[in-house]
């Protein structure tokens, strides 16, 4: 990965008594392709006495063998460079800026060169900045006061300098500052206690202020997660699938759909969405049973027995011309469960759960007892309580919901996922945790996360 070096200037650099500054240390070491050199009133004035800086980053960069931009920033109204709070927001402005201009590059902050006040800023900057950095700390060749003479001869000092001498087996004194960005621990927490509550989007929105400290595939992650949770689930699928993470326990076509179905209904009755799980439970209970009906008691509903809306492709109707034609008892059936003659009804729980009973009851093609009750349990709880959150503004609690269903919603979760899991065994066999799919993905996506900040 090519670096780019942000270094301020002291009165060590370039070169001081026969050694390499921090600075030109840096260069030689971690050879970065550019480097922007924060420069005060006195440091400018230097410079244009002699070009001290970048003549001998040329030399030691026709030494080693590589080449290096030198960008200078000049800040001659600087001329107190003891005053700490001026420096922050303008070495976060060059951090951003140099962040920007260098995509793909890592970046090298020098932690040694400047006054005590400029080191400083640079450290705090290396644990708060949205991105990535690399602070290094340049130790002095005796591990003490490197202050040198207040006189400087260019030439002299570079054939003097020590560091250019690989014979004498000069010493590295540049070490990688190991630290991590408090900014991103803070909001990698946050981002997390967002996941555990399946609020993806909300995570999704706290890391992309950090987003260069984050795995591309716990980003990808968390867009599959989302929109997992819209039912978008071939957006989801395209998503995890570039994140190599196999999503969904069920795969087959509609039948993927209701599963991730009754699992949006888990996690709005865990987390106490109760308004939005009463309203999903007709949509859910009404797929249930046309499935039981088509794979336990081999009646294809809508083939046989409805037809589609027109102008509302997803409408279907249960005709009593249909069920005649195609089967008279069930018909005659129709007749008596309603008290009068059947008419035409909206495909629902409703207007299916008579052929269960037909089917499944005493004298049925296909008895099921079990079957029988649970489905008249759920579609008596799916009257009692559907119209509650249909015309009520205020929130539904679990006291509420039992009190008008007589039993409680998590039975009622129970007993839908009893049913799925009655009508497609298959999907449990190799998988008896299939239910709990959505924690199994939190847990990877924040393993993911804590596996360890992109360096």
């Amino acid at each position: 990965m090519p670096k780019v070096l942000f270094s301020t200037l002291g009165m060590t650099d370039p070169i001081k008594n026969d050694h390499d500054g921090p600075f030109l240390h840096i260069m030689r070491h971690y050879k970065p392709c550019k480097a922007y050199l924060f420069m005060t009133k006195r440091v400018c004035e230097l410079a244009d006495q002699d070009d001290r800086y970048r003549l001998n980053a040329a030399n030691l960069c026709e030494k080693e063998g590589f080449t290096c931009q030198i960008v200078e920033l000049r800040y001659k109204d600087i001329d107190n460079p003891q005053q700490f709070d001026i420096f922050y927001p303008i070495f976060e402005k060059e951090l951003n800026n140099i962040h920007n201009s260098n995509p793909g590059c890592q970046i090298l902050v020098n932690l040694s060169s400047g006054t005590p006040q400029m080191k400083s800023t640079c450290h705090l900057l290396a644990l708060t900045t949205p991105f990535p950095v690399v602070p290094i700390q340049v130790t002095t060749p005796n591990e003490r006061e490197n202050y040198g003479s207040p006189d400087y001869d260019l030439e002299k000092s570079w054939k003097n300098n020590l560091d250019n001498h690989p014979d004498l087996e000069p010493k590295n004194r540049a070490q990688q500052v190991e630290t991590e960005n408090l900014r991103f621990l803070f909001l990698r927490e946050a981002a997390i206690s967002n996941i555990e509550a399946y609020n993806y989007t909300a995570a999704l929105n706290i890391l992309t202020a950090v987003k260069d400290f984050v795995p591309e595939d716990v980003m990808r992650l968390l867009r599959a997660a989302r929109n997992r949770k819209n039912m978008e689930l071939g957006e989801a699928e395209k998503e995890s699938k570039m994140a190599q993470y196999d999503l969904f326990p069920v795969k087959s076509g509609d039948v993927k759909e209701l599963f991730e179905y009754l699992l949006l209904l888990e996690l709005q009755q865990r987390t106490g969405l109760l308004m939005d799980f009463v309203r999903g439970i007709s949509p859910a209970l009404s797929r249930l049973f046309e499935c039981f009906l088509e794979r336990k008691c081999q009646r294809h509903v809508k083939r046989d027995y409805c037809v589609q809306s027109q102008a509302e492709p997803g409408h279907w109707k249960i005709k009593r011309d249909k069920l005649e034609k195609k089967d008279p008892l069930l018909l005659a059936y129709y007749h008596t469960r309603y008290n009068t003659f059947f008419r035409d009804g909206d495909l629902s729980c409703s207007t299916l759960l008579p052929m269960i009973e037909f089917d499944c009851g005493a004298g049925g093609r296909y008895p099921n007892e079990e079957v029988l009750k649970k489905a008249q349990v759920m579609r008596s709880v799916e009257e009692r309580i559907r119209n509650r959150a249909a015309h009520n503004i205020t929130a539904i609690k679990e006291e509420q919901f039992a009190r008008a269903a007589d039993i409680s919603s998590e039975r009622l979760l129970r007993e839908m996922r009893w049913m799925f899991q009655y009508i497609y065994p298959k999907y449990f066999a190799s998988n008896i945790d299939a239910w709990d799919s959505y924690n199994q993905m939190n847990a990877h996506i924040v393993g993911r996360l804590k596996a360890g900040v992109i360096i």
